[in-house]
C-alpha cells in the first residue's frame, strides 16, 4: 500500500517538527529495539498485506497477545542492540591485527587497549548467545503453534540456527580462553554476520507484531474484516479514546463518494480522519478503534485535510488545493484503488468556482469503480445535482441551536445539514459587541 508523506501527516501517524499532541504511533508502539521499531514502522507506513493475508496476520497477533508476557520476556533476551552494537564495533578484526598472532603471548597481550578489547569481546559473546537462544525459543514455541505467519517466522529462525556458522558461535562463545575469543570474534563480525543480521531481523518481525497485538489488547480494539464494502459499528478516533462519540456507517456496494455536510465544529473532521486511521490499521493486520470494521483492501489511502500555500513558490492557497486533488487523481491511477478523506474542498476560491469545481470532482470520483472517497463541505450547493445519484452517499453532522450556545453531538446521520453557526459564534465570542465599543483614551505616552 502507498501512503504519501501528506497523507501520514494529515493522519498524525508518526512524530513530525510541528507535531503537537498525540500520534498513532505512541498509540501502537511497545517495541524497545531498534530493528523492531524498524519493522514496526515499515508496517504502519506502508502495510503491504492482502486481504487473504491479513486474517493470517490478525491470527498470529492474538496468537502472541494470549502469551504476550512470555513472549515479551523471550524477545528482551534476545538483546537485538546489545548485539548490532557489538557487531558495527570499531575494533580491528583478530586477522587485520598487526603483529597479533606472532605477540599473542608477550607484552603485546598485556597493552590495555587489547585487554579492553578483549573485554568487549566478552560481553559480545554473552548477547550473541543470548541472541541465539532466545531465537531458539522463539523458533521452537512458533513451529509448535497453529499460525501459519508465526510459523513461517519459525522456519525461518531454524533454518539460521542449523548452519555451521551458528554451531560455531556457541562452541567458540562457549569458552572464555583468549583462542576462543578471538576466533568468536572473527567469525562473529566477519563471517557469520549475515547470519547473526538475519536472526536479529527474526526478532524484529516478531516485536513489531507483537507490539500490535499488545497495543490492540491494551486499548481494547476489535479485529476487523476484509470485504467487499466498508461497514463500521462503533467507531472512533483513537486520538479521542473511549471518551469520544462513536458512530457507525454502512455503505451499499455502489456507493463511490460519502458526501458530507454540516456545521464547524459538529465533528465532520474527526470522523474522516477516524476512517482513514482505522482503515491504515486494518491494513498493517491491527486491530481498530470501533466495535465491529468491515472493509475494502485498497492500494492507498489518501488525504486532503491541512493544505497550505507557498508564497515564495508562487503558489496560492486555491493552487495548493487542486495540486493536492490532482495528487488524489494519480494516486487512483497508480495504484488503482483508493480509501481517501478530502476536507473541505476548494474552500480558497468563491463560492460558484468552489461549487463548480466541488461538482465536477465529486461526480468524476463516482464513476471510478476502486474508489471509496468522503467530501465533507460547507457547499450545500452541490446537493440538488448529486442527491438522486446511488453512487452518492448523503450524511451530516448537525448541531442543537435553541439555545445562544450550540450544543453538538456529534452524531453522523443520513441526509444533508444546511445549518450556518458563523454569526451565531460570532455573537457567542462577543466580537460584533467588542468592535463596536467605543474606543478609550489614548494609553499616555512614555518619553
Amino acid at each position: 500500500m502507498f501512503i504519501d508523506s501528506a497523507t501520514l501527516s494529515d493522519l498524525e501517524v508518526v512524530s513530525t517538527s510541528t507535531s503537537r499532541g498525540p500520534t498513532l504511533w505512541g498509540l501502537v508502539d511497545r517495541t524497545r529495539s531498534r530493528i523492531g521499531r524498524e519493522h514496526l514502522r515499515r508496517r504502519l507506513l506502508s502495510p503491504s498485506h492482502s486481504a487473504e493475508e491479513i486474517p493470517q496476520i490478525q491470527q498470529a497477533h492474538q496468537l502472541l497477545a494470549a502469551d504476550a508476557g512470555a513472549y515479551r520476556k523471550a524477545i528482551d533476551r534476545a538483546v537485538c542492540d546489545e548485539v548490532e552494537d557489538y557487531l558495527s564495533s570499531t575494533w580491528h578484526l583478530p586477522n587485520a591485527m598487526p603483529g597479533l598472532a606472532p605477540l599473542a603471548g608477550g607484552l603485546f597481550t598485556r597493552d590495555k587497549w587489547y585487554q579492553r578489547y578483549l573485554k568487549d569481546v566478552g560481553k559480545g559473546q554473552a548477547s550473541v548467545l543470548a541472541l541465539l537462544d532466545a531465537a531458539a525459543d522463539l523458533g521452537g514455541r512458533f513451529l509448535a503453534g497453529h499460525s501459519a505467519v508465526l510459523r513461517d517466522v519459525g522456519r525461518r529462525i531454524e533454518a539460521l540456527l542449523n548452519t555451521p556458522n551458528a554451531e560455531r558461535l556457541r562452541r567458540f562463545g562457549g569458552s572464555h580462553s583468549r583462542t576462543a575469543k578471538l576466533a568468536f570474534d572473527q567469525l562473529a563480525r566477519e563471517g557469520a554476520k549475515g547470519l547473526l543480521v538475519d536472526v536479529i531481523d527474526c526478532v524484529g518481525v516478531v516485536e513489531a507484531m507483537w507490539s500490535l497485538a499488545a497495543a490492540t489488547s491494551e486499548h481494547g480494539w476489535c479485529y476487523p474484516q476484509p470485504s467487499a464494502t466498508l461497514r463500521a459499528v462503533g467507531l472512533f478516533h483513537p486520538f479521542l479514546g473511549r471518551q469520544s462519540v462513536p458512530n457507525d456507517l454502512q455503505l451499499d456496494g455502489q456507493v463511490r463518494v460519502c458526501f458530507l455536510t454540516g456545521p464547524n465544529m459538529a465533528g465532520k473532521s474527526t470522523f474522516l480522519k477516524a476512517i482513514a486511521i482505522a482503515v491504515l490499521l486494518a491494513h498493517a493486520g491491527c486491530g481498530v478503534p470501533a466495535r465491529s470494521l468491515d472493509f475494502p483492501t485498497v492500494g492507498t489511502i489518501f488525504s486532503s485535510v491541512q493544505i497550505v500555500d507557498n508564497l515564495s513558490g508562487g503558489e496560492s492557497f486555491y493552487l495548493a488545493e487542486v495540486r493536492r486533488i490532482r495528487a488524489l487523481a494519480v494516486a487512483l491511477h497508480d495504484h488503482v484503488s483508493a480509501i481517501a478523506i478530502v476536507d473541505e474542498p476548494f474552500r480558497g476560491t468563491n463560492v460558484h468556482d468552489a461549487a463548480e469545481a466541488t461538482l465536477a470532482v465529486i461526480t468524476r470520483l463516482a464513476a471510478h469503480p476502486s474508489a471509496l472517497v468522503f467530501v465533507a463541505s460547507h457547499i450545500g450547493e452541490v446537493v440538488p445535482a448529486i442527491a438522486n445519484d446511488p453512487r452518492i452517499g448523503l450524511f451530516h453532522f448537525s448541531a442543537d441551536i435553541t439555545t445562544d450556545i450550540p450544543r453538538f453531538d456529534f452524531r453522523l446521520r443520513a441526509g444533508v445539514s444546511d445549518q450556518r453557526l458563523g454569526m451565531l459564534l460570532l455573537r457567542q465570542e462577543q466580537v460584533l459587541d467588542l468592535l463596536e465599543r467605543p474606543a478609550g483614551p489614548p494609553s499616555p505616552s512614555r518619553s
